[in-house]
């Protein structure tokens, strides 16, 4: 008599697939089930299909080990609640009890700190203010990490990952490292200093290109929390902060301190300076996002 067995197979099933360029194909599903099992087998239960000979054999068990796979992914990350030793909170009311246990301000001090520095880009509407028209709901939160000297840090990020991806580039700008090896020579050979030095919440200072809105948190504190408040600036987790941060900071680097941008990488910027006994140079600046390179006969007056 034997065991019965499913007949594995895929024969007689195609399916016709639409391309990011918005041709379509009909693939067969021997191919399809290779490269993407989990979007067949999720398309297979949604059509009701899963019992059809040719995806009764595999897709009950692909549909199983994706399950599997986020419930570990899942359990490792709820898992990872301390750091060096200190308890990292999920949320502010997390913090609040953590230092109550503890019988200290550690987080709610770090909660205080940023958002004082992040309140630049908020502007809260009172209840009485209509919000203007074009402007959608958006969302954020706070994380929490502990540095390595135990300081507790805490950032707001907005949700970026809940809207639509743009159309056009949304990154910063990078310097290459080519260019960054050839002005280090060209520091040493003209005797020139070289410094280095980060941008304070680079992304605080450029002006959102976005309009959205929140509503403000137990973070905000009492007199806030419950309103509206637009965002004005741009902020850490936004999908086009980066590229917010890149246009404002060319616009600083060309209006307000006359660099040139380099044509051979547009992340190296330049202008014509004196040294103290009148010798012509090249002063460079560099920029990787919100670091900089400075190569200079007055390195730190630049900065």
């Amino acid at each position: 008599r034997g065991q019965k067995k499913l007949r594995q197979t895929t024969i007689g099933w195609d399916f016709e697939v639409q391309w990011k360029d918005d041709t379509t194909q009909w693939v067969p599903l021997k191919i399809l089930k290779e490269s993407n099992p989990v979007d067949v087998a999720e398309y297979a239960k949604a059509r009701n299909i899963a019992d059809e000979p040719a995806f009764a054999w595999w897709v009950p068990y692909t549909l199983k080990k994706r399950d599997r796979i986020i419930a570990a992914v899942n359990t490792r990350v709820k898992r990872k609640t301390h750091k060096y030793g200190i308890e990292v909170p999920t949320s502010v009311a997390h913090a609040r009890e953590i230092d109550a246990r503890n019988g200290n301000t550690f987080w709610q001090d770090a909660i205080e700190k940023e958002m004082f520095n992040v309140s630049i880009a908020f502007e809260i509407l009172e209840d009485d203010q209509n919000m203007p028209v074009g402007w959608t709901k958006s969302s954020g939160h706070l994380v929490f990490d502990v540095k390595m000297d135990f300081t507790r840090k805490a950032r707001w990020v907005k949700d970026g990952h809940k809207h639509p991806d743009p159309d056009a580039s949304n990154y910063a700008g990078v310097v290459s490292r080519e260019s960054v090896r050839i002005a280090l020579t060209y520091a040493a050979l003209n005797d020139l200093d070289v410094l280095a030095a980060d941008i304070r919440n680079a992304y605080l200072q450029a002006p959102s290109s976005e309009k959205h809105y929140i509503i403000c948190g137990p973070e905000f504190g009492l007199e806030h929390e419950g309103k509206r408040a637009k965002i004005v600036r741009a902020l850490y987790g936004g999908k086009v902060s980066g590229r917010d941060f890149w246009v404002h900071l060319r616009s600083c680097m060309q209006e307000t301190l006359g660099f040139t941008s380099c044509l051979a990488d547009p992340d190296v910027w330049m202008r014509k300076q004196k040294k103290a006994d009148g010798t012509e140079y090249w002063e460079y600046v560099l920029l990787y996002v919100d670091d900089a390179l400075v190569i200079s006969d007055r390195a730190e007056s630049t900065l």
